[in-house]
Order: structure tokens, then sequence, then C-alpha cells
């Protein structure tokens, strides 16, 4: 065992298996919570397993969270944090990729044991000393996504785990191990059997990381496109998924409000160009997602800084006339000369003479 630093809550975290072990029961943080901490991620979800019975974690955190009998869970949230409690546990059956069927287990290993991922096996007790009892320290250290057991059985019994090991393949930077690319490889289209609002939140934790190049690698290693309910040509990164999803079709699942964002940012993104009528109808993230995708994000500074000008006349000139004549960095500084020139008198109102004026800058 080697003992490490318990980051984030650390006083309600050690408060939860101080309780525990006081009551005469082992408690471990686990999963997740864990493999971040060693990758230096912040987390917000906590995972504590023990061998306490449900009945009992029920009695001594009574009224402070809420009980999943049918799991052996119990959830407390506090702050920002989500401390989920259970009882060591096996899952023997599954049904549309859920346990239906638990039965409690001897210890913490035969617990790790159920879990997807080696990366998702460590665990640590209330001193901060982390535990590897399934040696998978190496598949972290060589970053590899690596299924606990049989890698086939633990995909046909949860069909969500394979979207998951390409999550954390793309959002850590991992590789996927060869028994899941052959997997993958062969029995795609059991991917059918997720539901699409799975697909959905996966896909949107990708698209707002760093991994977007490596999903796209996998998509179309692997022809999964149809897979995800997605269809693509090509894809830029933007500002958030929100850009991602604009450049895609899809028949997954969105809300009025995020199909009206996606709809905006396809709007401005088919003309070509950033307007100051843009400006004045979208809001900051459409138009941030559009500028990223059309690479215009000085042009968008520009025409942000001019809206939010004074202006005592309607100048009778498109902005783009000053982009024509003028380096992006000037535009503001020379529209305010422009505007000072005909509000003086020394320059007419009229786009041809602007325009002249603009040319022999």
């Amino acid at each position: 065992m080697q003992f490490i630093y318990i980051c984030g809550n650390i006083y309600i975290m050690k408060e939860i298996m101080e309780i525990l072990n006081k009551n005469g029961y082992l408690a471990y943080i686990v999963g997740g919570y864990v493999r971040d901490y060693l990758l230096g991620i912040t987390s917000f979800d906590v995972d504590i397993c023990t061998n306490a019975p449900i009945s009992e974690i029920v009695k001594m955190f009574d009224g402070r969270g809420k009980a999943y009998p049918q799991y052996y869970a119990y959830h407390i949230s506090e702050g920002d944090y989500e401390y989920d409690i259970t009882t060591f546990r096996r899952e023997l059956r599954y049904k549309k990729n859920k346990p239906v069927e638990l039965k409690i287990a001897k210890n913490l290993k035969e617990d790790l044991l159920r879990r997807d991922f080696t990366i998702n096996t460590f665990a640590m007790d209330k001193n901060g000393y982390f535990i590897d009892l399934l040696n998978s320290k190496k598949d972290l250290d060589s970053k590899i996504i690596k299924c606990v057991g049989d890698t086939e059985k633990k995909f046909e019994e949860d069909k969500t785990r394979i979207i998951r090991a390409l999550r954390f393949a793309c959002t850590l930077d991992f590789e996927l191990s060869d028994e899941i690319i052959n997997f993958i490889s062969k029995k795609a289209y059991i991917l059918n059997d997720v539901p699409k609002e799975f697909k959905r939140k996966e896909l949107d934790r990708i698209f707002d990381s760093a991994g977007l190049d490596k999903f796209l690698y996998y998509v179309r290693r692997f022809e999964i496109q149809k897979y995800f309910n997605i269809d693509f040509v090509r894809v830029i990164h933007s500002y958030n998924k929100y850009g991602i999803w604009a450049q895609m079709n899809s028949d997954l699942p969105f809300s009025k409000n995020e199909l009206r964002i996606i709809n905006s940012i396809r709007s401005i993104i088919s003309k070509g160009n950033i307007t100051m009528d843009d400006i004045k109808n979208n809001s900051e993230e459409v138009l941030l997602n559009a500028s990223f995708i059309l690479n215009q994000v000085d042009r968008l500074k520009v025409l942000m800084e001019i809206s939010k000008l004074h202006s005592f006349i309607d100048m009778d000139a498109d902005i783009d006339l000053f982009f024509k004549y003028v380096n992006t960095n000037d535009v503001v500084k020379t529209y305010r000369i422009v505007e000072r020139r005909i509000i003086e008198g020394y320059l007419n109102n009229d786009m041809l003479d602007i325009e002249e004026f603009l040319r022999n800058l």
C-alpha cells in the first residue's frame, strides 16, 4: 500500500468513512475518484464501498441522503460533491445494460472484480493509503483502457461500457487494449442496443474535452458513425459541444433550447461570415462557436467591440469594407476615425466616399 493525500472535500469523505469504521465496518474510497486523483484531475463524484449492510448504512446516515436498497446504495449530496455509499456487491445478471440481480460480495476484491475497467479498480482508506488489489496501476501508467476480466462478457452484459471505453480513451488520451479493439471491430453493431440518451450524454463529455480528434479517429477506424446516430464529413474544433453538434447530422435527443443554439450556429456558418446583425441577434455562446468554426475569432472580437460603441450616426458603409482595406487589429480605431470625420464634416457619409478614404489610408 502507498500513502496518498486525499484531495477534494476531505472532511466529509473522512467523516463518512469514520462513521462506518466506528460502527465496526470497513470503508474505502473506490473507482473514478481515486483514478482521477492519480491523474491530477479534480473530481466531485465520490464512491465509498463498505461491508456494512444497506440497512445499517441507512441507520447511520438517516435523513442525510436517499437510500436505494435494490442496489445496496445510499446517496448523499453536499456542496459540489456527490457521495455514493454502497455495500460490497456482485452483479449476477444484467438486463437492458443494467444489473437486475445483485448479491452481497464477501470482500473488497470481489467488489472490484465486478467493475468495468482496470483503471477504475483502485481504492484508498480514510488515511489515504492507496490499495491496488488487481495490480491495475500498470495499466494506468501505460495509459491503457482494459476491461476487468473477460472483455466480451463485460461488453455483452452492458453495452454502454463500449462507449465508456471510447470516452475514457478520448478524454484521458489513453489507448484501447487489443481486446477492446478486436471486440469493437467485430461487434460494434451492438451499440444499437444503447439508449440514445446515453449516447448523447457520453458524446457531450467527449465534445467538451480535448479528445475530439481521437474520437473522430476511432469513429472512422471502426466505421461506427451510424451506431452513434451521427453523420458528418468534416468537423472543426469549436468553443464547446454545441459547435461540434452544429457540424453533424444526428437524431439523438436535444431540448428545444439546444436545437435553437445548434441551428443558430449552423445559420451563421452557412453564410461563411459573422455580421453585425449576427452580433445583435445571437448569444455569445452561438457567436463564439461560429467564430471558431469559421476561423473568425479576431473578427468577432472586433465586431463585438464596435457593437458597444455609442455611435451618433448611421454610417453608410458595411463593416466588411473596413476589413477589406484595414488590418483586423486596426478596424475599431479606423472605424472611430471615419465616424469622427463624418461628424466633423470632413467626410461625406456615403459608401463610395468612405471606401475611397479607406483605400487611401
